[in-house]
């Protein structure tokens, strides 16, 4: 006995429905496993390198869903790092063009490590937010790394003329290495730090705490 015919749009209607659920199913369970920590003996453990604030991580955690730098080996367990005004904003305004408006543009910045300045950059611009960068510029803007017991440390898109570490000088957790900025490959002000050993990444804790998308730091 045949049944009632099948409504072509209906089933049309259903097959997407099916597919956004599935696709949307998969974003998700890859989000949840972005916020997963690492194994904790491959960490490198750092002081949190601001103060006085409280930070929020943009990208950070161990899948793209959450963190797009995860796909480059290097950048793994990188962190993009803002402030927030006491009223919980970055910025004053939906997207502001004047830097100063970022509550994170001009904060100090402190070396999360002991160890030697293997490369300190000073030489670039900042950005207007949201303006393409230079094609022929570092994508770090001005940066410094460190070499930290054996694993490299990089502290990118400082401000112009704030770096005040130079090549192969030794530092101490807590010394001043510049401010952030909005120099390089970046749409606002905020902080990018990553750990590398051999060209892969590392994963970070702070203190002992592994920071994903939306973490919060009070100092």
């Amino acid at each position: 006995m045949k049944g009632p015919k099948k409504n072509k749009p209906y089933r049309f209607s259903m097959g997407i429905s099916i597919a956004l659920f599935l696709y949307f199913g998969v974003i998700t369970a890859g989000a949840l496993t972005g916020y997963r920590m690492p194994e904790q003996e491959k960490a490198v453990d750092l002081a949190f390198p601001m103060e006085d604030g409280v930070f929020t991580v943009g990208h950070g955690g161990t899948s793209t869903a959450i963190n797009y730098h995860h796909d480059v080996a290097p950048q793994a367990y990188a962190n993009d790092i803002t402030q927030l005004h006491w009223w919980g904003m970055r910025a004053s305004g939906l997207s502001p063009k004047n830097l100063k408006k970022y509550r994170i543009y001009g904060t100090p910045l402190y070396s999360p490590c002991s160890g030697e300045v293997t490369t300190a950059v000073d030489r670039y611009d900042d950005l207007s937010p949201q303006e393409d960068p230079d094609e022929e510029a570092s994508p770090a803007g001005n940066h410094v790394i460190l070499s930290c017991d054996g694993t490299e440390v990089h502290l990118a898109h400082m401000k112009p003329g704030s770096v005040e570490v130079e090549e192969g000088q030794m530092v101490e957790t807590g010394d001043r290495l510049g401010s952030v900025g909005n120099t390089g490959n970046t749409t606002e002000p905020h902080l990018h730090i990553h750990a590398e050993r051999d060209g892969e990444g590392v994963p970070i804790t702070f203190d002992g705490r592994f920071l994903k998308r939306n973490s919060l730091v009070f100092d």
